[in-house]
């Protein structure tokens, strides 16, 4: 896969089809290869070019040293107390190497789609780069409101876990195959042996606690989005499923509220994750989209 030379430091990423540009952004701890062949394949059958790139100390891109590494309870304190504390990167520069990248690759304007934190970014880049974005579809996310109902105890017990580390290779995979399962969709389960084969694939790829902590760093000292969230113009579709235990969907019903125009799409036995059984109706919903900010 191809590597963008950025300045703070490699950008892993891929592209595939020739059609119109989507940017699909991982969200946290997320690798590029995460994206399944069939929604990759859905959506270039319906005329998108498929960009998809490892974040910052995810993947094959530009990984920081332990020492970078703050301790989330020291930085949650700093916060509440009003202080400003010194990460390795933040939030909006996650956005905005999104938009490095379409200057490296001579991309105008490009559909973005974020799930997760991938939407946290996404919302960054849609609102203070609107001139690059055609169309934001934000998956799965919210705008970081701390009043929002926030993950079931099972969903929140991942977090820790994934940040403690420290496991042999075996462990790793049935933990990951245990994590996997928690958030997974209740009306789309999952194929087992599909499911051991990607998160394999992941673990050998990069296994990186460290990275994981320093991203849910940057979603910690992001905060609270709802008056950047207000200021996106651009066409916005928002997907949740209603039986997400990591990011309730009141998260993306707030996110539809507050920006303006946005269009809400609620799908029933969905849970934090993208089914392969969904990905031709969501594929679907973007192009539809895409058509209709093409045609108005």
């Amino acid at each position: 896969m191809p590597t963008l030379a950025a300045s703070h430091g490699p950008i892993e990423y891929d592209i595939e089809g020739t059609g119109r540009p989507i940017v699909l952004i991982c969200g946290l701890g997320s690798q590029l290869i995460r994206w399944s062949t069939n929604f990759r394949q859905a959506l270039i059958e319906r005329g998108f070019q498929v960009i998809r790139f490892d974040n910052r100390d995810s993947g094959l891109s530009h990984q920081y040293g332990d020492e970078t590494t703050p301790d989330l309870r020291t930085l949650a304190r700093a916060l509440r107390s009003g202080e400003t504390p010194s990460l390795p990167y933040r939030m909006s520069d996650l956005g905005d190497d999104v938009v490095s990248l379409l200057d490296a690759l001579d991309i105008a304007r490009a559909d973005i789609f974020g799930v997760s934190m991938g939407g946290f970014i996404a919302q960054h880049v849609a609102s203070s780069h609107s001139d690059r974005v055609a169309t934001l579809t934000l998956v799965m996310t919210s705008t970081g409101n701390p009043d929002l109902p926030g993950p079931s105890p099972e969903a929140q017990a991942l977090l820790a876990r994934r940040s403690a580390g420290g496991q042999d290779r075996d462990a790793l995979i049935e933990q990951g195959m245990f994590n996997a399962t928690v958030i997974a969709s209740p009306a789309y389960p999952p194929d087992l042996d599909a499911l051991r084969a990607r998160v394999t694939a992941e673990i050998d790829r990069a296994y990186l606690p460290q990275g994981y902590i320093r991203q849910r760093a940057a979603i910690l000292e992001d905060g609270d989005r709802r008056t950047r969230v207000e200021r996106i113009s651009v066409p916005t579709l928002v997907i949740h499923g209603t039986d997400d235990p990591l990011v309730p969907h009141q998260g993306g019903e707030e996110l539809a509220a507050l920006i303006p125009g946005a269009r809400l799409h609620l799908i029933p036995g969905m849970g934090h994750e993208i089914p392969d059984a969904l990905a031709p109706r969501i594929a679907d919903a973007v192009a539809a989209l895409s058509r209709s900010a093409t045609t108005s």
